[in-house]
């Protein structure tokens, strides 16, 4: 059986007060204790959220790729040479020129 935080318990008397239906004829403390108790069971059909998950561990940064380290050595010649629109195709326009010379894909 697992073991519910506070939270968790809340949300789901939260999801069960929102679906039910109370009468003036119904009992409130009672009908509240059978909500509180299907919420500590955990009997609720709702999907956890992401909040409720536990968070990942942080990951690793990757290396940078031979495109981004390209793009990081050429960007100062190109921004001289050409607008701000037109930098990045000049920078693909180079590095295909690159990849064919180099003979790699």
């Amino acid at each position: 059986m697992t073991t519910l935080t506070n939270e968790q318990m809340l949300n789901n008397v939260m999801i069960i007060i929102k679906k039910m239906d109370i009468s003036e004829e119904d009992d409130f403390k009672k009908e509240m204790n059978k909500v509180i108790n299907k919420a500590m069971k955990d009997k609720t059909t709702v999907k956890k959220t992401k909040e409720l998950k536990e968070p990942k561990e942080p990951k690793e940064p990757k290396e940078p790729t031979a495109y981004q380290l390209f793009f990081k050595e050429k960007y100062p010649e190109v921004k001289e040479k050409f607008d701000p629109k037109d930098r990045r195709k000049a920078i693909a326009e180079l590095w295909k020129e690159h990849k064919e010379a180099s003979g790699s894909e």
